[in-house]
């Protein structure tokens, strides 16, 4: 693999308190392997007047959904869709310099893997598939009509549901979560805003 050299950038290393201090950054193989003044590598670029970090973490995202949850617009999309929305969202974060995630619920195991093989750029991710939620909690998707609303954590063959009432419930849910590859357990102990019955003031569970 070729040298990249990051040339004459101001380097943050993320465990210094001292202010970023102006040097070169060499990388092989995607590693930082040298960090100094007039070093040298195959390919060069001049990193004058910027900030050079280490890859930065975001801890909650959720890249199935852009803001929009409107009934028409889920309604009225494939269900494939979101996946290939997905790709692109994960494009533009690790674009803006975040290389690791946690995906708070909607990727599920095969977002994930597409982006480890290869497959689709984006940063390393955690997933939660989903949100274990109660009855009338902040992601039970009933709505006031009586209906359900469509949303970004609807079940499917890779995420499973996540309305549980009681430990017993929960426990299987877990479980169920676990088998369908989830990296961490998310569970929304309060209401939200966007729950007909429920509020961020309540505490459920």
């Amino acid at each position: 693999m070729s040298r990249l050299i990051l040339r004459n950038g101001h380097v943050f290393d993320g465990a210094s308190d001292d202010a970023p201090t102006l040097a070169d950054v060499v990388t092989d193989d995607d590693r930082i392997v040298d960090i100094g003044s007039g070093l040298d590598g195959d390919v060069e670029i001049d990193c004058t007047g910027r900030l050079i970090t280490p890859g930065l973490f975001d801890c909650h995202v959720h890249f199935m959904v852009d803001g929009d949850f409107s009934a028409q617009t889920h309604l009225q999309s494939p269900f494939s869709l979101q996946f290939f929305q997905a790709a692109e969202r994960m494009e533009r974060t690790l674009g803006v310099g975040v290389t690791s995630v946690r995906e708070a619920g909607g990727s599920d195991a095969g977002v994930r893997e597409a982006r480890d093989r290869g497959l689709i750029a984006g940063p390393r991710m955690q997933v939660s598939l989903t949100m274990l939620s109660q009855t009338g909690g902040h992601g039970d998707s009933w709505e006031i009509c009586g209906g359900f609303m469509p949303g970004m954590m609807d079940p499917h063959p890779g995420r499973p549901g996540a309305i549980v009432d009681g430990p017993d419930e929960m426990r299987r849910k877990v479980r169920e979560l676990i088998r369908a590859d989830a990296d961490v357990i998310k569970v929304a102990t309060t209401g939200g805003v966007m729950s007909s019955r429920s509020r961020p003031q309540h505490a459920q569970f």
